[in-house]
């Protein structure tokens, strides 16, 4: 082959695999972009939403890719909450806070004792 034409397919070559590799790493970062923080909390609250009965008795908090979730739930709904959250995309880890009701004709009752009990603490 003539000297030239050795230069030129490896230039070719190297400029091709380049292409590549880029594609390639800017498609993983798309893979792994991390949510924003207040983007997260929307999702996170959203599957709330549809998971319980109760969704006004959960806090969100999060930082980075951890959640934590405190407040009052249904312990017939916690393990299946606590599941799919842990599925969302940005999610790492879920810190669980939740206090679990067993009664769900009392749960609203139970609910108000404990944060009364928690305001109680709090002025003492």
């Amino acid at each position: 082959m003539h000297p030239i034409l050795n230069v030129a397919a490896s230039f070719a070559a190297g400029a091709a695999a380049m292409y590549w590799f880029d594609s390639a790493v800017a498609r993983r970062q798309a893979r792994g972009q991390v949510l924003s923080q207040s983007r997260l909390r929307e999702q996170v609250q959203g599957c709330i939403g549809r998971l319980v009965s109760h969704p006004d008795a959960i806090r969100v908090s999060v930082d980075g890719g951890i959640v934590r979730v405190s407040g009052h739930v249904l312990a017939s709904e916690q393990d299946r909450l606590l599941s799919q959250l842990t599925h969302l995309p940005g999610v790492h880890k879920v810190h669980n806070a939740l206090s679990a009701v067993q009664d769900p004709g009392r749960f609203d009752e139970q609910r108000a004792a404990q944060l009364q009990g928690e305001f109680g603490a709090g002025a003492a």
